[in-house]
């Protein structure tokens, strides 16, 4: 059994040249996305969240205890899964 699991592994694998083409297609798409820019409708939304956050901040500074009782982020779960340390900067 070991033999077919070894077959399997090695013909799922593209050639050097294969992942050179597949690369070059993926990049050529890529900087196709990034040309295009944001559309204005997510410019517009973007424009409200961050209205909202501005708003918020602001709520935030004139009661500190009640705004960040209702904005206390969840806890990693898949960092407390694997015990790894949690960084409380990174949310």
């Amino acid at each position: 059994m070991q033999t077919h699991a070894a077959i399997r592994r090695a013909g799922g694998r593209l050639s050097r040249e294969d992942q050179r083409r597949l690369g070059d297609i993926l990049q050529r798409v890529y900087d196709d996305v990034v040309r295009q820019g944001v559309p204005d409708r997510f410019r517009n939304l973007l424009g409200e969240l961050d209205g909202e956050r501005r708003e918020s901040g602001a709520a935030q500074a004139a009661a500190p205890g009640e705004a960040e009782a209702r904005h206390t982020p969840e806890p990693d779960r898949f960092v407390a899964a694997k015990g790894l340390p949690h960084d409380k900067g990174s949310n």
